[in-house]
């Protein structure tokens, strides 16, 4: 096969040249347009390429290809090389229009090139016989996919499916499972807000000092204070004492102590400077229970101190507040007086002054009022009291008590009394609001009963409440009993 090629400006002019060298019978294999010459494509020269032949290719395309599949066009031809038909009579003068394909036979005459219309080329008519001559391989049966298969339900062929009865859950088991589950969750969360305060209090804790801290924040005591509690334990104690729980408990109980302020004794009722009788002022939010207080230390000095006692009540907005404070002095049998002004104030001190001691009892003010503070701390400039004793209920909120004692320093008090313990949820964030405060803690209630519910506030049993608060022991027998089953102890007054 004599296989030649052959460019020039234009399709005429290419196409005769291949009639002129390999005459009329002339194959044409493949032609591509390109332009040579100028710059980024701009410019230049059209050039029109033609591979000829004097026969036919020889080649039988391949078993299961097709014969007619197209020439991959190549690199950046401006025409494209895919097979095209022309037709029936392809005129000279468009010859830029016509492309001929390589499986097309064609001959040269004198009006044109035209296509041979006896049938196939010879190449596609080996390529014919050459698949009728071999036997069809044997088709390939395939599955049918997941997405065709749904398509019909018929189709659908049901699993294979067994019934296994569920095993018996262990109650018991379940509950141990639970409960690490929550240890678990509680280390984490201990080591994950350690890390974020970016302190190392927790590194080098023995097991039970690690317990102990983490019951601490588990109380209600701020990471910071029972970081400081912890590492005051950690310094005091040797080694081997860290490994015992009893020895690190008792240090916690005393660590914790030494961070709860209190006055650790009752003011005793006497005369005064000038002669003057001891007075006390109660101070606090509405509701906390000022009221209950007074009535209960006013038993509490009349009854086991034996000492003359006055009352002096400023609460004359509450319905039924004065009647509640008369009622409780008629009983206990002591004087009161009703004061309407800071003026009225002042004169119910001087008509109390052969009295030993003077509880004035304030109407409960909210600490966003200020001009209802302002006028309370005229209240109490009144009376000169000796001590003033700020009340807050242990129900309330943490940050709500915390908010109240910043807003009643404007009133000056040194005391403060820790009401309702028997309604608190937890007990170490009350310690969060003694130092919050900066207040002694003087007494704390745990009930209604008047004179019993209340005590002197003690560091040590204090400790104990909180360290036995997350066990569910409550108050506790001490605190429970109250001040008149608990006369010998260090918390009666």
């Amino acid at each position: 096969m004599n296989l030649k090629t052959y460019n020039a400006p234009t399709m005429a002019l290419a196409l005769a040249e291949v009639k002129k060298d390999l005459g009329k019978d002339a194959v044409i294999l493949h032609t591509r347009v390109y332009r040579v010459g100028g710059m980024l494509g701009v410019g230049g020269r059209q050039v029109v390429e033609i591979t000829a032949s004097d026969q036919p290719p020889s080649r039988t395309p391949r078993r299961g290809q097709d014969a007619g599949r197209e020439q991959a066009p190549r690199g950046n031809d401006v025409s494209s090389s895919r097979p095209s038909r022309m037709p029936a009579a392809a005129s000279a003068s468009h010859p830029a229009e016509f492309v001929p394909t390589s499986f097309d036979r064609f001959e040269l005459k004198p009006e044109g090139l035209s296509r041979v219309p006896d049938g196939p080329a010879p190449v596609v008519a080996a390529a014919k016989a050459a698949q009728a001559a071999e036997p069809l391989p044997h088709p390939v049966v395939r599955e049918a996919s997941p997405v065709t298969a749904s398509r019909s339900k018929s189709q659908r062929t049901p699993l294979p499916t067994t019934k296994v009865a569920a095993a018996p859950v262990d109650p018991d088991a379940l509950a141990a499972l639970a409960g690490e589950m929550a240890t678990i969750k509680r280390l984490v969360g201990q080591v994950l807000s350690s890390a974020r305060r970016g302190g190392d209090a927790t590194l080098g804790m023995s097991e039970p000092l690690f317990d102990l801290h983490l019951q601490l924040t588990e109380s209600g005591i701020e990471a910071a204070i029972a970081d400081q509690i912890a590492g005051a334990v950690r310094d005091e104690l040797h080694a081997s004492e860290l490994e015992d729980r009893v020895v690190v408990s008792r240090s916690i109980e005393r660590a914790l102590a030494a961070k709860i302020p209190v006055v650790g004794a009752v003011t005793k009722a006497s005369r005064q400077k000038l002669g003057k009788p001891l007075v006390l002022a109660f101070v606090g939010p509405t509701g906390v229970g000022k009221t209950t207080t007074v009535a209960k230390l006013a038993a509490a000095y009349k009854l086991r101190h034996g000492v003359r006692v006055g009352l002096i009540t400023s609460d004359t907005y509450r319905i039924g507040a004065v009647d509640q404070l008369r009622t409780y002095a008629q009983i206990i049998g002591v004087p009161l007086v009703v004061a309407l002004s800071a003026r009225e104030t002042e004169q119910a001190c001087q008509r109390l002054s052969d009295c030993d001691v003077i509880l004035m009892d304030t109407a409960g003010r909210s600490p966003r009022d200020a001009s209802k503070l302002d006028e309370l701390a005229g209240f109490v400039q009144a009376a000169s009291p000796d001590e003033t004793h700020l009340v807050l209920s242990a129900a309330a909120d943490e940050q709500v008590m915390i908010k109240a004692a910043e807003r009643f320093a404007a009133l000056a008090p040194d005391r403060l009394i820790i009401s309702k313990l028997d309604e608190a949820l937890d007990f170490g964030r009350l310690v969060n609001v003694v130092n919050a405060a900066r207040l002694l803690l003087s007494y704390v209630t745990t009930g209604q009963e008047v004179p019993d519910h209340i005590e002197l506030a003690n560091a040590d049993r204090f400790a104990r409440l909180i360290l036995g608060s997350s066990e569910g022991s409550g108050l506790g027998p001490a605190l429970a009993a109250g001040v008149a089953e608990a006369d010998a102890s260090p918390g009666a007054i």
